[in-house]
């Protein structure tokens, strides 16, 4: 059943992934999203079943159905799963080139880590959250 969802993977101990997250959850209404710290057995193993051998924490992963979309793809394939213009402006800026969205994606990479620091341990899903959260 897992491998039909709609997971998101993240570096569980960035806070700036986390407040992505936060905004994602908060966003999804529909609650069709699944979410999956890159550093849990859950993640590594799917995304090698999924064929990705050469997982970076600085990436974050988008699993739909059995496509694998990574940086400044993956997240323009969120927000088509968020509520209100979010889908609209993906879609437009889906017109632009992966090489041109990646480059400003591995900007913010790069430097995520001093924009909002790391935390010691992995995010832990408040109450609501915890089924959509994957071990």
């Amino acid at each position: 059943m897992k491998e039909n969802f709609k997971i998101v993977f993240f570096d569980g101990v960035c806070n700036f992934c986390n407040g992505t997250v936060d905004f994602i959850w908060k966003k999804n209404k529909k609650r069709n999203l699944y979410y999956a710290s890159l550093q849990s057995e859950f993640a590594k193993e799917n995304l090698l079943n999924s064929g990705v051998r050469d997982v970076n924490l600085k990436t974050i992963y988008y699993k739909e159905g059995q496509k694998v979309y990574k940086k400044s793809q993956a997240v323009l394939r969120i927000l088509k799963n968020l509520d209100g213009i979010y889908p609209l402006l993906a879609n437009v800026a889906l017109i632009i080139p992966k090489v041109i969205s990646d480059y400003f994606y591995d900007i913010i990479a790069r430097n995520r880590y001093s924009i909002m620091g790391k935390a010691d341990s992995c995010r832990i899903p408040s109450k609501d959250e915890q089924e959509y959260f994957l071990d």
